[in-house]
């Protein structure tokens, strides 16, 4: 039975167990460093004489950690490999995937968090015996940061066998390093790339491309192009797409062609993210403006890409009730809460219908408006919140239906009993949709309103796909209709207040000032909009508007012909009052110099993006108003904290360069300054310490004189 030697058998069938066990293995074992995992990995298990192979560098950080890109952006250093490789073996270049922006205080780089695979193609020389194994080794070298960075380092080496059949996956990786490599950015194709200096800001154009994006950012191979902290901006143009990117200030020493990726959300094509881009800066244009072909879309990045939606829907809530207490809301909701007093003394469940219809009302309004902007937005244009009011038309119109509802709430005319002559049965189906239109007016009048705590929530909103937006403002509607629904569903509230009588009629004449009080303002809009000759004819017009409602309510109690030669004079006094009172057709030198220069003191100078350029490079603290004339908040910031003389002096003491960025008119550049910083609507108050680069101290939109002398003193403390 045991006629042969037992050992030359057992070792006949154990040595190819043996190579096999030696062999194999086609990753080396993870190493552990401060706060990372890295690994060696093959992708194939053996060798093909001839053919390429890819090698991948796994590192795994812990929570919070990062290593970083080629280009590292502000600080940092990219991670490295030293390939020691067999005779005739050659590596190429690491194959870098998409980076992320790390933000990290007034620095921004470029690398990655989680997990990375860094893929590296070796190529193999013909001749290699099959059977033998052949070493491939590598040193990697990496910087692993949080708040402190921890530089590492680990020595791999691979034993892979020679084999004359094709090369096996590793199934083990093979998935991963499929996915790693799809996601990998390509060459730009089908479409044109360009670069062109103007001024300070480099623009980078992506023609031949209409498939719509939400976000562009761009990466650089190298340092000294672009200021990696500064926001991005993407605008659409008439074939395609631009990103404006303030130029580092080394850009002028560059030579040679400007290389990195180009990022798109949600991709430059199927399956394709990023792109490798190449071109040469072309140096042209005036400083900081827009081309003629181009309109700012949206922010890509910038100081609100990681302000969380849960915040913004937060801060919307607050920034729409705090709009009731606005001076240009507060006159209109006064008179619906009037209506609501003598609807309490009704029927509760007709209280809470009104109160829903009011609600309805503005929710409606406020999806118009988000509906209108958005997609305005997605065509391109430079819009931001109140937009409608930089139309003088819009603001003639809106100080004729003011006029009339102070007539009205005067006790000139009455519209009420022959609305209910006309709608019979329908009465109160027309009180509900006259509590919408309630609803539809207030928001009418707060549009040229920014309450706090809405600029950061609508700024956030507008760098958002659509359904976020819209949840944004819908947040801000029901955040300005909660007061009424609280009102109409706790009646308990109203009751306290005395019941209905003459009181009531004298206080609805006491509001009508107010509204009086707006049509002055709108008056003042409209002059500085088109020229004092555009406010002249308005005035001229609700003149004639008023003798037509005037008799109108005279001749009511006529004879049957004499109503109607009053109705038809009338409807004829106004149809002429409206003529005389719109706009078309104005516009004025004036009015141009005028919004230039407001106030006609020199102290404000017009703002420009050259202007505050030239200003911070002098090394000068710089205050920028961003405001509008038909921003009631705007002007009551104005005249009680920046024109008062404790605030006027401590500019001049520290030396404060004072800009004014007027958006009474549409201007595309303050659209995409706001934007910029965050921000869709005026006001907005910007503070750049002087001898900073980075990015300004944001005021609050209702000002104090302490909170402004603070700021002037952080920004340019005493000497």
């Amino acid at each position: 039975m045991f006629d042969k030697p037992i050992f030359p058998i057992f070792m006949r069938w154990l040595c190819p167990f043996l190579v096999l066990l030696i062999t194999v293995p086609a990753a080396a074992a993870p190493v552990q460093r401060p706060h990372i995992e890295a690994e060696l990995i093959s992708e194939t298990s053996s060798v093909r004489s001839g053919e390429p192979m890819t090698v991948v560098l796994r590192l795994k950080m812990q929570k919070h950690w990062h290593t970083y890109w080629k280009n590292p952006g502000d600080s940092g250093l990219p991670t490295r490999l030293t390939w020691t490789l067999p005779p005739d073996f050659s590596a190429g270049p690491i194959q870098w995937p998409v980076p992320k922006r790390i933000n990290l205080g007034p620095l921004t780089n470029f690398g990655y968090e989680g997990e990375v695979l860094l893929l590296t193609d070796i190529q193999t020389p013909a001749g290699l015996a099959a059977g033998t194994s052949v070493p491939i080794a590598a040193r990697a070298d990496w910087l692993v940061c949080e708040e402190i960075c921890i530089p590492g380092d680990a020595t791999f080496t691979l034993m892979l066998p020679v084999s004359s059949e094709p090369a096996r996956v590793d199934p083990k990786w093979a998935k991963s390093i499929e996915r790693a490599r799809s996601q990998l950015p390509r060459p730009l194709q089908d479409r044109n790339f360009s670069a062109s200096l103007h001024g300070n800001e480099l623009v980078l154009r992506l023609s031949g491309h209409h498939t719509p994006m939400d976000k562009l950012a761009f990466f650089p191979d190298q340092d000294g192009w672009i200021q990696n902290a500064a926001p991005q901006r993407m605008s659409r143009t008439a074939d395609g797409y631009a990103l404006r990117v303030a130029a580092a200030a080394e850009i002028h020493s560059k030579s040679g062609s400007l290389t990195g990726l180009i990022v798109a959300e949600p991709g430059l094509a199927q399956g394709v993210a990023a792109a490798t881009v190449s071109a040469v800066p072309e140096v042209s244009g005036e400083p900081g403006a827009a081309q003629p072909d181009e309109m700012v879309a949206q922010t890509a990045t910038g100081p609100f890409t990681d302000f969380g939606l849960l915040a913004a829907l937060v801060l919307a809530l607050l920034g729409g009730a705090m709009l009731n207490l606005m001076p240009c809301v507060f006159p209109v909701v006064s008179i619906k809460v009037l209506g609501f007093m003598e609807q309490a003394r009704g029927d509760p469940a007709k209280l809470r219908a009104h109160g829903i219809a009011f609600a309805a009302g503005v929710l409606v309004s406020f999806w118009l408006v988000a509906g209108t902007l958005l997609a305005l937005r997605a065509q391109g244009e430079a819009l931001g919140w109140g937009y409608q009011l930089q139309s003088p038309p819009v603001v003639a119109g809106l100080a004729i239906l003011f006029f009339v509802l102070a007539l009205n709430l005067s006790g000139l005319f009455e519209v009420g009993l022959s609305v209910q002559s006309l709608a019979g049965k329908f009465r109160l189906r027309n009180d509900y949709v006259g509590s919408a239109m309630a609803g539809l007016l207030a928001t009418l009048v707060a549009t040229p309103c920014t309450a706090p705590f809405m600029g950061a929530s609508l700024g956030f909103a507008f760098t958002q796909p659509a359904w976020e937006a819209m949840l944004v403002f819908s947040a801000l509607a029901l955040g300005m209709a909660g007061p009424y629904l609280l009102l109409c569903f706790w009646p308990a509230m109203i009751r306290r207040i005395p019941r209905p009588g003459r009181w009531m009629e004298t206080l609805k004449q006491v509001l009508a000032f107010p509204l009086f009080l707006t049509v002055v303002w709108l008056a003042w809009v409209l002059g500085r909009q088109a020229g004092v000759d555009a406010a002249a004819r308005l005035l001229a017009g609700l003149t004639v508007i008023a003798a037509a409602l005037w008799m109108a309510s005279r001749w009511r109690g006529a004879s049957r012909f004499a109503r109607l030669a009053a109705a038809i004079g009338s409807l004829l006094l106004a149809i002429a009052g409206g003529v005389v009172a719109w706009p078309a057709g104005t516009s004025g030198e004036a009015a141009a110099q005028q919004a230039a220069n407001p106030d006609g003191k020199n102290i404000w100078q017009p703002w420009s993006p050259d202007a505050l350029a030239a200003a911070r490079s002098d090394g000068r603290a710089v205050f920028v108003d961003f405001t509008a004339a038909w921003c009631v908040t705007c002007q009551v910031n104005k005249r009680l904290v920046l024109e008062s003389d404790t605030v006027l002096t401590r500019f001049h003491q520290r030396k404060i360069v004072l800009m004014r960025a007027d958006w009474t008119n549409a201007d595309a550049r303050i659209t995409a300054a706001l934007r910029e910083l965050g921000r869709i609507g005026v006001p907005v108050y910007a503070v750049y310490a002087a001898g900073s680069r980075g990015a300004p101290v944001l005021l609050p939109e209702l000002l104090t004189r302490e909170r402004v002398l603070r700021a002037i003193d952080e920004a340019a403390p005493p000497s």
